[in-house]
């Protein structure tokens, strides 16, 4: 990289000496010097973007495997922890983005540190009033990067933040398909789909705008330089104080002197995105968990019993109660689940209701506090977290009920609930078991533990 960053200032420079002798004398001796200077330059950022392509490929390759190494030592249960669209958007676009990095932003960085001290030097020699100029007016390019790049590096992250949440709302959405079309509430999701999406482009056109205003301002602080050192240059013609020659060398290196840092100002945009992935994943590789080799769950639901499987996080008791999921079985995962509409909307879809088995859904689920006209909406902040866990509650109890179920299949059922309500459900679960209704639940609760018929313990 450094090679081909000296290279490139040195042919730069002479393709300008051999331009300047050749305006000047209107022949030169040296003009193959110029045609070899100008294809070293072209075939240095041939090299150039070469070197950084396999340096970008290699990069993105060792982190994605570093990621799925990551994966696979932290386990199921670091997995479960964890915002999946965020990984996976990190493991394809977001790492793909490090290609302007490392392509573009790296590769001018080297350049300007060792070009453009060149370019200033040779404009010194010249010029020594222009090389004043030209050392006094650079640091302006830098300075307004400084304050670009923090205004970029917020708007970029709530782009990246906005991109997140679309992606994982669409796979919630999908996952949970089939449970809003048999509630009835899957064209509810489009408007939730509609409001992120649009998030999603008032941010990026954010991004759009911050990169266009701060390209705009390079450009503009680096022309009214080079128009200094023109001006300068252009009076002092007329007195005689300087040659033509030096001045025309002179004016054709000086846009050269700021074209590094106007670079460097223009690909921190297009390397934004990489920066910000680059973050998020070194902050996944320092996350890490105890790992043990974990022994297979077996669950047999019995009719008239309630078996309540505990131990440690972990060990696999969600993904065993999944695996028991079936068309006669009603299942509440971790987390309410709830959908936008009304808590009536949530409990039982949008289909006709049989009042007298909401009523008792409701009692089963200590669901006393809240009104069925209850709006929900997409953040959920109308309700209370207990409250939230007790609608997903009646929810199964309902699908329980009117959808002929034989097995209910629930996890951590009250563990966000105070202890009276906990106690409640527990009772519920007994007595729909003593119904003939076999139950499996997952939970560390000791009111529900004290309500088994059978107590599966699961150890590492």
């Amino acid at each position: 990289m450094v090679a081909f960053a000296l290279l490139g200032a040195i042919s730069t420079i002479t393709f300008a000496f051999v331009l300047s002798d050749l305006i000047v004398s209107h022949h030169s001796d040296f003009l193959a010097l110029g045609v070899a200077a100008a294809a070293v330059k072209a075939l240095t950022l041939l090299g150039q973007e070469w070197f950084s392509a396999i340096a970008a490929t290699r990069v993105k390759s060792q982190l994605r495997g570093k990621l799925i190494s990551q994966m696979r030592a932290n386990g199921s249960y670091w997995m479960n922890s964890q915002n999946k669209s965020e990984l996976n958007l990190l493991l394809t676009t977001g790492l793909d983005s490090l290609d302007a990095y490392f392509a573009k932003f790296l590769p001018q960085i080297v350049y300007t540190a060792l070009a453009a001290p060149i370019y200033v030097w040779v404009i010194f020699s010249q010029d020594a009033l222009s090389g004043i100029t030209v050392v006094a007016t650079m640091p302006l390019i830098p300075l307004f990067m400084t304050f670009i790049g923090w205004a970029t590096a917020k708007v970029q992250s709530r782009q990246l933040a906005s991109l997140t949440a679309l992606s994982s709302h669409f796979v919630d959405a999908i996952r949970g398909l089939t449970t809003l079309r048999v509630f009835g509430r899957a064209n509810a999701q489009v408007d939730i789909m509609r409001a992120n999406s649009e998030q999603h482009r008032k941010r990026t056109m954010r991004v759009l705008s911050v990169s266009f205003l701060s390209g705009f301002a390079l450009e503009l602080i680096a022309s009214l330089a080079v128009a200094l050192v023109a001006v300068s240059i252009g009076l002092r013609l007329i007195d005689g104080t300087i040659t033509f020659a030096a001045g025309l060398l002179v004016l054709i290196l000086a846009p050269d002197a700021y074209l590094p840092l106007r670079m460097i100002g223009a690909n921190f945009h297009a390397s934004a995105d990489g920066v910000a992935a680059i973050e998020r994943t070194f902050a996944l590789l320092d996350q890490k968990t105890e790992v043990s080799s974990i022994r297979p769950i077996k669950i047999k639901p019995k009719a008239g019993k309630v078996i309540v499987v505990t131990g440690p996080s972990g060990v696999g008791k969600t993904t065993a109660l999944r695996a028991l999921v079936g068309p006669k079985s009603a299942y509440m995962a971790q987390g309410s689940g709830l959908i936008a509409g009304t808590v009536q909307n949530n409990i039982v879809g949008d289909k006709p209701t049989d009042a007298r088995v909401l009523e008792r859904a409701l009692q089963l689920a200590a669901l006393d506090d809240v009104e069925l006209s209850t709006a929900v909406g997409p953040d959920f902040s109308s309700l209370s977290g207990g409250q939230m866990q007790r609608v997903a509650i009646a929810r199964t109890f309902y699908r329980l009920l009117t959808a002929g179920c034989t097995t209910l299949l629930v996890d951590e059922p009250i563990a966000s609930l105070d202890p009276s309500r906990g106690k409640r459900i527990s009772k519920s679960l007994e007595l729909l078991a003593a119904e003939g209704f076999a139950v499996v639940v997952v939970s560390h609760q000791s009111s529900l533990i004290k309500v088994a018929s059978e107590v599966l313990e699961v150890h590492r």
